[in-house]
């Protein structure tokens, strides 16, 4: 019992604009005969995404958004045959692919296992402030839903939005992928700037003596936390500390770069 949906709603279709084509029958296909077929469920009566049972009818409608209104679909005997003819709709599959992606730290490290099949690089973020560790991807806490984490990169002088996301790792994944990312990725992998003076000598020495591995990254000095003053042909050390940028030394711009950004025996960032 049901509806017999038109083909425009089977697997390879999509779900049309209007649905006045759909007739009453009483052989609607609602088996489980697709083996890839997903169900999406919901945490409400039915169990299932769209699906709602109506007391006067006594039978379970599925309503679907489309174009910003609500469609009827049809009205079927059972939940579970509603559920399967919106898992046959364009609308069903994408719901299903995104029930079926992990989430939480399954979804971390699975995005982390993704850039070393891919060979790509996570990039580190080379702001001091960030609370995510990774680079054009911040956290926001107040956004709504379980993608609280957005990517951002500048293009042409304009900061552009290319997403959200359920972990940190996720959106350090997609930057990973971009024509920018791998850029960066390049220039982390370059061996460590070769120091040319006898300051710069000393202080690579200096912090292999100390046990001391300095971090590298992707900005312009190759240095994380060193950034270039330009008018003052210096380069400055800054971190951030209690909420707030503190300078921490200053050094000749050539290949001396301040020691201080270190770790104690911890691999590059």
């Amino acid at each position: 019992g049901g509806y017999r949906l038109p083909s425009c709603l089977l697997p390879q279709g999509s779900v049309p604009r209007s649905f006045a084509c759909m007739k009453r029958s009483r052989g609607a296909d609602t088996s489980m005969s697709d083996d890839s077929l997903v169900l999406v469920t919901a945490d409400n009566k039915s169990g299932f995404k769209n699906v709602t049972y109506d007391l006067q009818s006594r039978r379970y409608e599925l309503r679907v958004q489309v174009g910003g209104k609500r469609k009827h679909l049809g009205a079927f005997k059972t939940a579970r045959e509603a559920a399967v003819v919106y898992a046959r709709t364009a609308e069903g599959k994408a719901d299903a692919a995104a029930q079926q992606r992990p989430t939480g730290a399954d979804a971390a490290a699975h995005a982390v296992r993704a850039a070393e099949r891919e060979g790509l690089l996570l990039i580190p973020a080379d702001r001091k402030d960030s609370t995510t560790g990774y680079k054009n991807v911040t956290h926001n806490v107040e956004q709504s839903g379980v993608r609280k984490y957005k990517l951002q990169m500048q293009k042409k002088g304009k900061r552009l939005s290319c997403g959200l996301f359920g972990t940190a790792e996720e959106a350090a994944l997609a930057y990973a992928r971009t024509p920018e990312g791998r850029a960066d990725a390049e220039r982390l992998r370059r061996p460590a700037p070769v120091p040319r003076t006898a300051a710069a000598i000393e202080a690579v020495q200096q912090a292999e003596r100390e046990g001391l591995t300095l971090v590298l990254s992707a900005n312009a000095t190759g240095y994380k936390n060193v950034t270039v003053d330009q008018r003052k042909s210096k380069c400055q050390l800054q971190v951030c500390a209690a909420g707030r940028q503190q300078t921490i030394g200053i050094a000749a711009a050539s290949s001396e770069r301040d020691p201080h950004t270190t770790h104690p025996r911890r691999s590059l960032a």
